[in-house]
């Protein structure tokens, strides 16, 4: 029977008004909504839920809705009294002895642990894109003073960069603060003000001229968006994998890098409390947060394989060779999918997993289910060969895939009730093995994203690749003192605390002593009034010219008087005069 409806000109016209309203709306595009919002439409979406297109709506008959499923009807959930057996596990073969792969009779001082990442290549490979960065823009007709950076320079830069993680001001300026009683003295000992500016302003990891040449190729399958981070990054990854051996439980998540800059690799997601940033995937040691192997998001089509989302994602950062076999892996329900958990068993992978309802492959049996009123604490879970899934209920259902565990092992777990006279009592309710095992190695990211937040070195940056710069100096630092942990659990020896490690690092990059303090009286004994001007010594007949400039003294109380003189460590303009003097009065 067919079915049709007049429309008015007008109203069809207003139809196609709400549709191109409803589209400007949103600047995302179908792929990039379904990432903000968690789905994979590739999973998350059945053949009769993908959501359609906008048309003119005509009526159509009513009929029933069935989903048919290719699962036996004869399956149902079971509870915890029913027996499981537990998969045949993989043999646990890593491709090298789990811990740090260092010398462990040697003593590595925190500096040596963070130029494992840093080494001397990486450092002159900077400075050297630094350099030439600079040059290209002074070229391009920006006018600042610029001396070639080296590479011990380069490491002071770097120390202070820390030292920002460690002390929180609330500018860069403010760290270079004089004669107030929340000055700061050490960054000056190490490096000029406008110094460490220009260094942050000129820094790159990239060759300029290669950089030319891929911005060419912007629009066609040929371009690389993270090709200036690529030297950089690909030594930090590198690095990362040939220092460390994970120990058997490893974790796969997400991590954001904070930033505002506007492009398309910027991510938002609105249930984080840093909403706006790059997307980061990583995979981290369960037991100690170190990570392994991360990977930069920059859009779906960009993954190897072509498969679905969450599926490139674990693959791309599982490397066979690098780990070996037997490793088991947690994921959140973002990635949990049964057909990455049957490939990752077939590589010789357990995995473990929440999972969303609805996602293709997962049970969707309603025999012998939960419901909102089951109990506290009751269980039902489903085997699929190696597959098992559990659903648990706690506050709320809790829906667990794993193919390493056994469905119930007696565990139990302690929960406040509320009794009938108003009082609260512990009791112990059954819990089923998957999410014991899920609480206790999914927070290996967390742990990592815990430590590298004490002390980041992240801060506002003109360029977005920068941020990231930053955040590859915060994962050396976090796998540095991660390593330092285990050589000295090795060596049974005391490790320094994570801020005493960064500390030292931080004077250690400086060249000088973290334990050593500096008396106020020293800095007047160090520094010596210098003419601005100064004589050439291969012209002794030459005066050069009276270069005057305001004095900082003065211009600190509101008064601006000129002097040719200037401090010859701290390059301030000071008056040095009977009626003025403001060179004494600077360094008290």
């Amino acid at each position: 029977m067919e079915c049709s409806i007049d429309y008015t000109i007008e109203e069809v016209l207003k139809l196609m008004e709400c549709d191109e309203d409803s589209e400007t709306d949103s600047f995302l595009t179908d792929e990039e909504e379904f990432y903000e919002t968690g789905e994979d439409p590739s999973e998350d979406w059945d053949d009769d839920d993908e959501p359609s297109t906008f048309s003119i709506p005509t009526p159509t008959p009513e009929r029933k809705k069935c989903r048919m499923s290719s699962q036996s009807p004869s399956q149902h959930w079971k509870t915890e009294n029913d027996p499981d057996m537990a998969p045949a596990l993989p043999r646990f073969a890593p491709a090298r002895l789990p811990g740090a792969c260092l010398d462990t009779s040697k003593t590595y001082s925190p500096l040596d642990l963070f130029q494992l990442f840093f080494n001397k290549n990486v450092i002159q490979e900077l400075c050297r894109n630094t350099n030439k960065q600079a040059a290209k823009r002074i070229e391009q007709g920006i006018q600042f003073k610029w001396t070639d950076v080296t590479p011990t320079e380069f490491l002071k830069y770097l120390a202070l960069v820390i030292f920002m993680g460690l002390l929180k001001l609330g500018s860069m300026k403010d760290y270079w603060r004089q004669n107030n009683i929340f000055s700061v003295p050490f960054p000056c000992r190490v490096m000029s003000r406008d110094r460490w500016l220009f260094i942050s302003s000129n820094l790159h990891m990239s060759d300029p001229a290669e950089d030319v040449v891929n911005d060419s190729k912007i629009g066609t399958s040929d371009y690389d968006p993270l090709f200036c981070l690529k030297p950089l990054m690909t030594e930090i990854k590198a690095a990362c994998k040939s220092f460390y051996q994970p120990k058997k439980n490893l974790v796969i998540d997400q991590r954001i890098v904070a930033t505002k800059a506007k492009m398309r690799m910027r991510r938002y997601i609105k249930h984080k409390s840093t909403k706006w940033g790059f997307k980061l995937f990583v995979l981290a040691d369960s037991s100690n947060g170190y990570t392994s192997n991360f990977t930069v998001y920059r859009g779906k089509a960009n993954f190897s394989t072509g498969s679905e989302l969450t599926y490139d994602a674990v693959v791309g950062l599982l490397d066979k060779p690098f780990l070996g076999s037997g490793y088991h892996v947690y994921c959140d329900n973002f990635y949990t999918s049964p057909q990455l958990f049957t490939y990752l068993s077939s590589l010789k992978f357990g995995a473990c997993g929440t999972y969303r309802e609805g996602r293709k492959g997962t049970p969707k049996f309603t025999v012998n289910a939960l419901s909102k009123k089951s109990k506290r604490g009751s269980i039902r879970w489903i085997r699929d060969g190696d597959l098992l899934f559990v659903k648990w209920m706690d506050t709320k259902e809790v829906a667990v895939c794993s193919t390493i565990h056994q469905a119930f092992t007696s565990d139990t777990v302690t929960r406040r009730r509320k009794t009938r006279g108003g009082t609260w009592e512990k009791v112990k309710i059954p819990i089923p093995t998957p999410v014991v095992e899920y609480n206790k190695h999914m927070g290996g990211v967390d742990w990592s994203d815990q430590l590298i937040q004490y002390t980041a070195a992240h801060h506002k940056m003109m360029r977005w690749y920068k941020n990231l710069l930053l955040h590859f100096v915060d994962i050396a630092a976090c796998n540095s003192f991660i390593l330092h942990k285990e050589t000295c659990a090795v060596q049974n020896t005391t490790p320094l605390t994570h801020r005493a490690f960064m500390e030292e690092l931080c004077a250690q990059l400086a060249g000088v002593t973290a334990g050593v303090t500096t008396a106020p009286a020293d800095r007047a004994t160090r520094h010596t009034p210098v003419p601005i001007a100064p004589l050439d010594p291969s012209k002794p007949g030459h005066r050069p010219a009276d270069v005057r400039k305001y004095c900082e003294q003065c211009k600190a109380s509101k008064v601006y008087n000129k002097t040719p003189w200037k401090c010859g460590a701290c390059k301030a303009p000071l008056c040095n005069f009977l009626e003025r003097p403001c060179f004494a009065q600077w360094h008290v």
